[in-house]
């Protein structure tokens, strides 16, 4: 019976976690594009891309949220005459907190299509699937239980989990540039539960964003963005803009810096900051907290490191907008 009480309530915990949005996020959208929509995967110039990045998140408490990922995409086939081409890529995270370690493990396979939609090179439409094997788990060793002698015959959850997306390109100027795309997760509502409840699932994660880009000057852009996401009843909301600097641009090379300052409606302001040395980008975020958990958060929100390294193979035009389907 006390197993069954403690279970029910780690299954109680989890799920409110889900609810409130605890899927492995990062408030670093632009720089792992694919663990917001599969259809980024392929929006880069070159052959390849490779990403890592690790989240901390409420510090001051005794086992904060601890997130990792680690992402790979590979342009498997691409035509030039058509403008289009087909993406592979991977993506592997760990999200885990607390004294029992309760934590997810995702691994993620990706799949896109882009094509090009005219013959400026300068609008383009993408469509991606993934299909993930997901496993929740929690150690048991950590639970003070009456009895010593009780003991837990699951503690681990496995499903299978899948996203689809969207993604629109357009550079009509040499000026402005703006993506959109539409991301979706769960869609066939895995089912979570350690003690096989049928109406125990995750509620399809849907996300809408756009990112537009205003040349202000020569080597100066402006870039907002916008990035909603809703599971369930559940809505989070993220809105703010960052300054663009093309420091240094030849034909073969580029050295960009770029920071920024978002809002996470009703819960957190991010400041980012992102150096691109061609061709690797480091990206570092903060989120300060100030949401009705700052009490305990000490207004600790979330500490972020990235790094991105990218397989170019094409000589890049001069100039401080690309006319390529890239991101920061």
């Amino acid at each position: 019976m006390i197993k069954k009480v403690i279970t029910y309530c780690v299954f109680v915990v989890s799920v409110f976690c889900q609810g409130l949005g605890q899927d492995i996020h990062f408030s670093q959208i632009d720089i792992n594009p694919v663990l917001l929509n599969p259809a980024y995967s392929g929006f880069f110039e070159g052959k390849g891309r490779f990403g890592m990045v690790y989240r901390n998140q409420w510090a001051s408490v005794s086992d904060p949220y601890q997130t990792y990922a680690f992402t790979a995409e590979w342009n498997a086939y691409r035509r030039r005459y058509y403008g289009d081409g087909i993406n592979i890529g991977m993506s592997l995270a760990r999200d885990e907190s607390g004294t029992l370690d309760y934590g997810t493990t995702k691994a993620d396979a990706i799949v896109s299509y882009f094509r090009r939609l005219n013959k400026s090179n300068n609008h383009f439409v993408s469509a991606g699937l993934s299909v993930g094997f997901g496993q929740q788990s929690f150690n048991s060793l950590n639970i003070i239980l009456p009895e010593q002698s009780e003991t837990f015959d699951v503690v681990k959850t496995k499903y299978l989990d899948l996203g689809f997306g969207l993604a629109w390109f357009y550079n009509p100027t040499d000026n402005f540039t703006i993506k959109v795309g539409l991301g979706a997760k769960h869609l066939n509502k895995p089912n979570i539960s350690y003690m096989h409840l049928d109406d125990v699932y995750l509620h399809p994660n849907y996300n809408i964003y756009v990112r537009t880009e205003f040349g202000l000057t020569e080597t100066l852009s402006l870039l907002p963005v916008v990035l909603c996401r809703f599971q369930d009843k559940y809505k989070e909301f993220l809105y703010g803009a960052d300054f663009k600097w093309y420091c240094y641009q030849t034909y073969k090379t580029g050295i960009n810096c770029s920071a920024g300052v978002y809002l996470r409606h009703a819960d957190a302001v991010v400041f980012n900051l992102m150096l691109e040395f061609e061709p690797f980008v480091l990206g570092v975020a903060y989120d300060y907290n100030f949401s009705d958990l700052k009490p305990g958060s000490g207004g600790n929100g979330a500490f972020e490191i990235a790094l991105l390294y990218r397989l170019n193979e094409h000589k890049r035009k001069k100039g401080n907008m690309s006319t390529c389907p890239t991101f920061l």
